[in-house]
């Protein structure tokens, strides 16, 4: 049990609830010495939010701390956030499934921190800056000089926690509001704007997010069906741009797309990313990082398919629920055009939602993006 509470952030409520209580005694015992190591790291009006990749994926869901972080912020009466990256025990990671490991090892995990997990962070409006340590040690005195202006709360290193989106669509539920405040960018939006200037016009953006990935395969894209779909809008009103899983962007082409389909510059760059999911008119893929981190701001519309992949451990019903999401239902801080749907993406049921959605927009007096 000791184990799993230093590697693994827990996923029941009754566990998380454990978890912060011991967090709090380890916090009380140290507080005599913090004290006397008070340091001028840490300043006063700044939340110091702690990443810790002993405890957190290296992933998309990394937008989940970061709003879950600016609203600890705000809660607290602070100005703006400096998020701290704290290395795990295995070569600056954590230990991982030998399933996972296989598909993304170590150095994909390294790269993906610098690549995935800074610029998500960035995303916050509030971020002025990081500080990625060289050690686990080295978070120390940034954690003594903090003070009770931590995020996770009463985050300790010894006893490590991550986020968990059940802070965020419990908070929801409750009433809470300006929960999402993801945004990219002005100049992000700048160049979105440029690239379709010349290619967009004045017909409506739909992008489709494909997941196409080594791990879990079962949760990919039904890309024969997109294509499909793609293919039966009229060019004239639209302009389809599929954005690639970033691993397959380099290899060949998918059946059925050419180069003028992809918009490869998105699947590197997460400003440009998320620039482009605001500026479209509809964004469509299955559940996956990159769409959920959109759904945690307020201005991309959305529609999530195949939310339960009930072959997969991580996105099973059981699963969903302990994340907090109820089955079937909608996220409780989404707006009429974010919607996730309980289904697979098969074509009927990508084109019967996708004409739903059209017209909610058209009803409510939507712009052309």
């Amino acid at each position: 049990m000791w184990r799993r509470l230093r590697y693994r952030t827990p996923a029941t409520s009754q566990g998380r609830l454990l978890h912060h209580l011991l967090r709090r005694a380890l916090g009380a015992a140290s507080l005599p010495a913090r004290r006397v190591r008070r340091n001028d790291l840490a300043s006063p009006d700044t939340l110091y939010a702690f990443f810790d990749l002993q405890v957190s994926p290296i992933t998309y869901d990394s937008a989940w701390f970061a709003i879950a972080a600016d609203r600890a912020r705000r809660r607290l009466g602070l100005e703006r956030i400096h998020f701290v990256i704290v290395p795990g025990k295995l070569e600056g990671v954590r230990e991982e499934r030998a399933e996972y490991d296989a598909v993304v090892d170590r150095d994909m995990r390294r790269w993906r921190v610098h690549n995935i997990v800074i610029p998500v962070l960035g995303l916050v409006p509030s971020a002025t800056g990081f500080t990625v340590l060289p050690s686990r040690q080295a978070a120390a005195p940034i954690r003594a000089a903090a003070g009770p202006h931590v995020y996770p709360s009463s985050y300790e290193l010894a006893l490590p926690v991550g986020h968990h989106p059940a802070e965020i669509l419990d908070a929801a539920r409750a009433g809470e509001s300006g929960l999402t405040t993801l945004e990219a960018s002005s100049q992000a939006q700048r160049f979105i704007e440029q690239w379709a200037a010349s290619r967009v016009g004045d017909r409506r953006l739909i992008t489709i997010t494909v997941r196409d990935y080594a791990f879990m395969p079962a949760r990919n894209s039904n890309l024969g069906a997109w294509v499909i779909f793609a293919r039966r809008l009229d060019p004239a009103r639209y302009r389809v741009v599929f954005v690639l899983d970033t691993e397959r962007t380099l290899d060949p082409l998918p059946p059925g797309l050419g180069a003028d389909d992809v918009f490869r510059e998105a699947s590197w760059n997460v400003q440009l990313r998320l620039a482009l999911y605001e500026r479209a008119f509809l964004n469509l893929g299955v559940n996956n990082g990159p769409l959920l981190m959109a759904a945690l701001g307020a201005r991309a519309r959305l529609l999530v398919f195949k939310m339960i992949t009930s072959t997969v451990p991580q996105t099973t019903e059981e699963f969903m629920r302990k994340l907090g999401f109820e089955i079937g239902g909608q996220l409780p801080f989404g707006g009429p055009f974010q919607r996730l749907v309980w289904e697979d993406d098969r074509l009927d049921v990508i084109e019967r939602e996708f004409h739903a959605m059209v017209a909610r927009i058209e009803q409510a007096g939507g712009e052309v993006r």
